[in-house]
């Protein structure tokens, strides 16, 4: 389980998630072959140059759910509108509030954060439809990851 170290709520402004996506079912969990895949061919890199809203970090977006299913899009955020490399998947997503968790590790970032949001009298806000796995390369060595969820009041 994660320890969580703190939670900052801010604005992320209107962004497009761009990556590779796969599907995520049942019990098998194709998401870190995902990330060493993009990592191995390049893809990762190729997306770090396009204009990006939040630089210096990749990111595990989840959404699109419908039972016990999801889609994944590993990737980058780049700015609103960037042009969608060919063979690339991305998701819209429109400005919001969100709550921006710091731990030591991924797993059960969601319970965690979703704790702390409503600690603050805070709700999680699920009409946005994701919620997002942030790894910033400023904490790679400390292993700082960042879980954003989008909330309301």
């Amino acid at each position: 389980m994660a320890k969580l170290e703190k939670v900052e709520y801010t604005k992320m402004p209107n962004v497009r998630i761009i990556g590779r996506e796969v599907t995520h079912e049942g019990k098998k969990n194709p998401v870190p072959a995902l990330w060493k895949q993009i990592e191995k061919d390049g893809t990762l890199e190729m997306l770090k140059k396009l204009p990006l809203a939040i630089s210096g970090c990749s990111i595990g977006w989840m959404g699109d759910a419908k039972d016990n299913t999801f889609k994944y899009i590993a990737g980058v955020i780049a700015v609103e509108d960037t042009p969608v490399p060919e063979g690339m998947q991305y998701r819209d997503l429109p400005a919001c509030d969100i709550a921006k968790g710091y731990l030591d590790r991924y797993q059960g970032a969601h319970n965690l954060v979703v704790k702390e949001i409503n600690a603050n009298g805070l709700q999680p806000d699920y009409s946005f439809g994701w919620s997002a796995e942030v790894y910033p390369e400023e904490h790679l060595e400390d292993g700082i990851v960042n879980y954003f969820c989008p909330y309301k009041k």
